[in-house]
């Protein structure tokens, strides 16, 4: 996520270690795999490109997120671990 992404690892590790971890849907890696049939997984070629293309869809839901931020100047404009 654009939020993660921004800063280095370890940084963002130990500014929010405490966090709650199990809050927000993991769009980055998840996104696909819950959402197409898994009869189209198992054409190798097509596994391949759809891994792929899971990052970038990551992005474009991401990207309401400065959307939902723009007013919002006490947060991180890419922040995303809204509650409601």
């Amino acid at each position: 996520m654009l939020y993660e992404r921004k800063q280095l690892k370890e940084l963002y590790q130990i500014k929010h270690r405490n966090d709650d971890s199990g809050v927000n849907y993991d769009y980055e890696n998840n996104i696909f795999n819950k959402s197409l049939s898994p009869y189209i997984f198992k054409n190798d070629l097509m596994n391949s490109f759809i891994q792929k293309l899971q990052p970038l869809t990551s992005i474009l839901f991401d990207h309401m997120n400065l959307i939902k931020n723009w007013k919002n100047y006490n947060v991180d404009k890419y922040f995303y671990k809204h509650k409601g």
